[in-house]
């Protein structure tokens, strides 16, 4: 019996120490006061937190509380820390955290963008709401999507800068051909929202994927009339929509400073490269009787395939040359 006892008495201790398991704490930030004080508030977020995820909450508190929001530090217990996917980005970048500038907006989207995160991540919202950006932009609106567990598409925030406002083509156009882009890359498009001042501004991409996409927008041409510009969009389209990563968008943006640019969109990696012709003309329409002999003359390369070409502005000299499009393989 002596030599029993203390094999009972450290098997009790362990068991007791399981049962309680350890402590864990989780931030929740930006929640929408729902009630006339923070701790009052606290009971429905314990309630809530308690059911999805089916663990003991220790300790609640208050940490930040505003007209409008309010933050939380909650600490739970469980034997091993629990896992969260949400859309509280950690990587801002250059591009916003908000989508909308009115909260309306947001509340109005935030069904639509719960239903994808669940799509993409395949876990349960634990909690969804709109909250107000500490980064006070032009769109502050956020939407808050988190999920118990770790997903690998994790939702993420990307996008570019355009310097031309986009001309005869609609927002439509543009998420669609971004959304089969993004697929074919394995990804999923959650939102597209354009931040704008004047001429340029910032395309905020809300993706879901398991790496980093990259985004390009190449200004190609400067012409100074848009039906110039647009002729060259089409021709564009002809011939680049067959390549192996086609561009996501093709448009014609402006004007700035009296032209008119060409715009290429790309999704990772680039489906042409291309560079000026040596020659020079002083007029676009001198340009364009001489572009179908240029293009033949550079046309004979075994190295780089030409794809095509197009009379630009130089910015430097402002004379005319034929921009030449090849295949970078």
């Amino acid at each position: 019996m002596k030599i029993k006892l203390p094999v009972t008495i450290a098997l009790i201790f362990i068991s007791t120490n399981l049962a309680f398991g350890n402590i864990f704490s989780y931030s929740l930030k930006g929640l929408p006061k729902e009630e006339r004080s923070c701790h009052i508030q606290a009971k429905s977020v314990v309630s809530q937190f308690e059911q999805q995820t089916k663990v003991k909450v220790a300790h609640i508190e208050c940490t930040k509380e505003t007209l409008i929001q309010v933050d939380f530090v909650i600490e739970y217990e469980a034997s091993t820390e629990l896992q969260f996917t949400s859309t509280d980005y950690s990587f801002d970048g250059v591009y916003q955290r908000g989508r909308y500038e009115e909260k309306d907006i947001c509340d109005q989207n935030l069904s639509k963008q719960t239903h994808i995160f669940e799509g993409a991540t395949g876990l349960k919202s634990l909690f969804s709401y709109c909250s107000r950006s500490e980064y006070d932009g032009k769109k502050p609106w956020a939407i808050i999507i988190i999920g118990l567990g770790k997903s690998l598409s994790l939702p993420t925030l990307g996008g570019y800068t355009f310097y031309t406002v986009p001309k005869s083509i609609a927002y439509i156009d543009i998420f669609q051909g971004l959304k089969k882009a993004l697929e074919k890359n394995g990804a999923i498009l959650s939102d597209l929202i354009f931040t704008s001042s004047f001429a340029n501004g910032d395309a905020n991409i809300h993706y879901y994927a398991n790496k980093r996409q990259r985004f390009v927008l190449e200004h190609i041409t400067k012409t100074p009339k848009l039906e110039q510009c647009l002729a060259q969009a089409e021709e564009a389209r002809s011939f680049l929509n067959s390549t192996s990563n086609p561009p996501f968008t093709i448009y014609c943006g402006g004007p700035i400073f009296g032209e008119f640019e060409l715009n290429l969109g790309f999704v990772n990696d680039y489906a042409i490269s291309w560079k000026n012709s040596v020659e020079e003309f002083i007029t676009f329409d001198d340009c364009q009787s001489h572009r179908d002999e240029v293009i033949s003359h550079y046309s004979g390369s075994t190295l780089n395939k030409l794809l095509g070409g197009f009379c630009s502005r130089n910015y430097e000299n402002r004379k005319y040359q034929v921009v030449l499009l090849r295949d970078p393989k």
